[in-house]
């Protein structure tokens, strides 16, 4: 423990009991200067366990002054600390919680000086919490609530009578009242519904500390399911019994410290209790603890990779220990059912395990033909601890000996080959680490993770969601959800070259470079190795490669131009091909975070497979330019509104003043809808209409008289109603009406609201602002970045495509939207990615003349974007 510094007293002495606003200043100034010197001692690199240790005998010191002054001694009720503070262990502003124990002849009527004792803690700054009973009232509710028990179990005495605190101590010790099993059964559901609100992993953009998997809260539960059954207090007395061992105390001791330090900065950063990593503290911790950028990581990212592999290791430590104590302990009477796999395994009440301890010293390959067995036999339930603690201990023979033996490569590739259970076998063998050893190049992105908002999972957890998702697509239960990739994954002849792609897609992430240029070379060379043809090689580097295309021309570029659809089918090459580039890239979408799949994204791949399906099913009979595809698509709009009792004359009445545009860049489906409702509401001059694409999706059409600010004011119109707007679509038409289809994601319970919303903005124009004064996210300001703005003409289309990349925040279109009616641009089209803290935007502008921009004036908008943006 550090040596106390000058500024702490004696605070037992001098003390005036008279003058209550003094005494508040002066034990606030004392905690001041006890957060102080910790914090220097933490620069001082003292150890992180003496420095909570001490935190807590400091409060200890203030808490018992109090106590003297406004309760006394007497026998008649006790101070208790519990919890963590109870453990001995005080972060800087962690929760202070106390037990004040009564005995029963005062319990209706406690000490007067009890309530300006616990005001005062309040005044001088503690956060406090507190129960009031006696020992009955502990035995009562601790039977009824686990949480109770479970603080009772970690008690200290501060002040007060023994023989109370000796009572309540026998209650926990000889007298419990939960038995060990029902605790255990308790305590490991707890921990279920725990991980269940973290979505059961460690590996979050921003994880709790405590409460996530693998946080603190994982440790506790080892000490207070061990302290139940052994009565021990530490994860020493845990070793001391030999329930753990010397090098399992080691990995949890490791881990433990390394997540104290992390939540001492955190704390002190906060400046108040704060258990969720948030990403806008990393930075500054990393750089307290002593992380330094290098050239291809940031210091924060290797600070949140160190992280995650602790994390990591306590949830191992934590599902093997717990699993040992239920089979050791819990299950101890049961009868032992065994049952013969093989020649080195066998069933053990439900639980695979190996005959005996030297089967993977003898036969190392058994590390792999466990979750094979596994795969094969989904009746069982797992793997016994023991064996877990075997394949900690050998895992070290999974070498390059162990990787270039036929017998482990043939039994690695009937894993990937197996019809179910790979999902779960694979999360198993990363979980234990053998994945990460069989595969080097994937233990290399084990917690990697990258520093930004839109990637919520390292990578190995994203690549494992990622296989889940491809899986998924294979089980019938599942064949809603995706009816397209269901029916495509069953034309696959080869499963596993998807599942291969899969696992190697991001594998060369973090290296520096194009990581799916550099993750070509480690996919080839898996394939050489597994012996897969030449054929099924080009198939999986095909993929790596190209795992990007799909999703970048769905967002980037227009899908409705032919020439598109051409330059896209050029680089698939095959239908074979197509067919597994898009199962990857839904399952890449879908596993990058929760917010980044949605019914647009949806639509474009499905578009865009579709198109280019035909393409190279039928490239002849296609049409080779955007008008004589739009000259089609309107025949069949056509044939279908005619076939639905629409008047043809009508029709084309309605169509004279609309240009060839128009129906090449909208499908049949849309054109119909769109053209209905005008026929159906023909005195309208200005029509609004929505209709939802999937739960927070929404397609917005209207057609009103063209002006000036239209698209200022819409934008900024679905900012103030919390809708991101995803596609634009805007065509003007001969008659000077302009038609808009939009479409949005966010809240869209109520689309009646916002076509009336939507509808005031349009009959009010002038009076509009386009202006927006929403706050920024203090995260967002973390990743600004300087706008980059390219430009490409097709003059094919007559417009100029403008790309722009920038950082997120509120009202960026709206800014985006003001330049333009600035420089006197027309959009036609926008297609708008939001990528966590980037956007990635692409719009179809032409000038005022509907001409592609000249170069002059192409330099002008961009210098306009880069001022406005800069000052937005």
């Amino acid at each position: 423990m550090p040596d106390s510094p000058p500024s702490l007293w004696d605070i037992t002495h001098d003390l005036s009991p008279n003058n209550y606003a003094s005494k508040t200043v002066y034990f606030r100034k004392a905690l001041q200067q006890g957060q102080l010197f910790l914090q220097q001692q933490f620069d001082l690199n003292v150890d992180v366990v003496d420095l909570v240790q001490f935190r807590s005998h400091f409060v200890d010191q203030v808490l018992k002054a109090l106590w003297q002054q406004h309760v006394g001694q007497d026998d008649k009720i006790s101070l208790l600390a519990v919890g963590g503070y109870g453990r001995g262990e005080l972060h800087p502003y962690s929760d202070i919680d106390l037990l004040i124990l009564l005995d029963q002849s005062v319990s209706e009527q406690p000490p007067s000086g009890l309530t300006h004792f616990l005001t005062q803690l309040w005044d001088i700054g503690l956060d406090i919490g507190h129960s009031v009973r006696t020992v009955e009232e502990c035995r009562q509710q601790s039977a009824q609530d686990i949480t109770i028990a479970t603080n009772l179990l970690e008690t200290r005495l501060l002040y007060g009578d023994n023989s109370l605190y000796n009572a309540l101590h026998k209650l926990t010790t000889d007298h419990k009242t939960w038995d060990t099993r029902l605790f255990y059964q308790a305590k490991r559901q707890e921990q279920l519904q725990r991980h269940q609100k973290y979505n059961d992993t460690a590996n979050n953009l921003e994880p709790n500390i405590k409460e996530s998997p693998g946080g603190l809260r994982d440790i506790h539960i080892i000490n207070w399911v061990a302290q139940q059954h052994f009565n021990v207090n530490d994860l020493q007395g845990l070793n001391d019994k030999g329930f753990i061992s010397n090098s399992e105390y080691d990995v949890l001791d490791k881990a433990q410290r390394f997540l104290w330090r992390v939540r001492f900065v955190l704390h002190c950063l906060a400046k108040r209790k704060q258990e969720k990593l948030m990403i806008n503290y990393q930075r500054d911790i990393a750089t307290q603890l002593g992380y330094v950028d290098c050239d291809n990581r940031l210091a924060v990212e290797h600070f949140m990779k160190d992280y995650y592999l602790c994390a990591r290791s306590i949830g191992q430590m934590n599902e093997l220990l717990l699993q040992l104590f239920e089979e050791n302990i819990i299950l101890a009477d049961k009868p032992s059912h065994i049952t013969p796999v093989n020649r080195r395994f066998q069933v053990h009440n439900g639980y695979l395990e190996t005959i005996n301890h030297g089967i993977f010293a003898y036969y190392p390959y058994a590390m792999l033909e466990l979750f094979l067995i596994l795969q094969q036999h989904p009746e069982i339930k797992g793997v016994r601890a023991d064996t877990i603690r075997q394949i900690h201990a050998h895992i070290h023979l999974i070498d390059q000996r162990f990787r270039n033996d036929i017998k482990n490569q043939a039994l690695f590739m009937e894993i990937i080959r197996q019809p179910k259970g790979i999902t779960h076998e694979f999360r198993r063998m990363n979980a234990l680490g053998v994945l990460g050893a069989y595969l080097p190049e994937f233990g290399q992105i084990v917690g990697q993770m990258q520093h930004d908002l839109f990637h919520a999972y390292t990578v190995d957890e994203h690549t494992l969601f990622l296989v889940r998702n491809l899986r998924r697509f294979s089980c019938p239960e599942f064949q809603d959800e995706f009816p397209l990739c269901s029916d495509v994954f069953k034309q696959l002849s080869k499963h596993e070259l998807l599942y291969i792609a899969g696992l190697f897609h991001d594998i060369a992430k973090g290296r520096g470079g194009d990581h799916s240029i550099l993750g070509v070379a480690d996919a080839t060379a898996f394939c050489q190795r597994h012996s897969l043809s030449s054929f099924d090689t080009d198939i999986v580097t095909f993929l790596v490669r190209n795992h990007l295309s799909m999703s970048l021309v769905a967002q980037k570029s227009d899908i409705h131009d032919p020439e598109v659809i051409k330059l896209f089918a050029k680089t698939v090459q095959t239908i074979n091909r197509l067919n597994y580039l898009y199962l990857l890239t839904v399952a890449d979408i879908r596993a990058t975070n929760n917010n980044l799949w949605n019914g647009w994204r949806d639509s474009l791949l499905k578009q865009l497979y579709q198109n280019t399906k035909q393409w190279l099913e039928q490239s002849e009979q296609l049409a080779k330019n955007s008008q004589e595809k739009a000259a089609k698509i309107r025949q069949q709009a056509l044939t279908v509104l005619v076939n639905s009792s629409w008047p043809e004359q009508q029709i084309e009445a309605l169509w004279q003043s609309y240009d060839y545009h128009y129906f090449s860049r909208h499908t049949v489906e849309d054109i119909v809808w769109q053209t209905q409702y005008r026929l159906e509401n023909p005195d309208k001059k200005t029509l609004l209409t929505s209709r939802p694409l999937s739960h927070n999706t929404l397609e917005l059409f209207f057609a009103t008289q063209d002006r000036p600010h239209i698209f200022a004011a819409v934008t900024a119109c679905l900012g103030r109603l919390d809708l991101d707007v995803l596609d634009a679509k805007i065509n003007a038409t001969h008659d000077g009406n302009t038609l808009n289809t939009y479409i949005v994601n966010g809240s869209i319970d109520n689309p009646t609201e916002i076509i009336m919303t939507l509808n005031h903005s349009l009959e009010n124009l002038d009076k509009i602002s386009t202006s927006f004064s929403g706050i920024t996210p203090r995260a967002m300001k973390l990743f600004e970045t300087k706008p980059t703005i390219n430009f490409r003409i097709n003059t094919q289309q007559s417009h100029t495509v403008m790309e722009l990349n920038t950082h997120d925040r509120p009202g960026l279109l709206s800014s985006i939207a003001r330049v333009f009616l600035q420089c006197d641009i027309q959009v036609v089209n926008a297609k708008l990615t939001t990528l966590g803290d980037q956007v990635e935007d692409v719009f179809f502008v032409t000038s005022s003349q509907n001409e592609p921009l000249s170069e002059i004036q192409q330099e002008q908008l961009k210098q306009a974007l880069i001022s406005g943006l800069t000052a937005s």
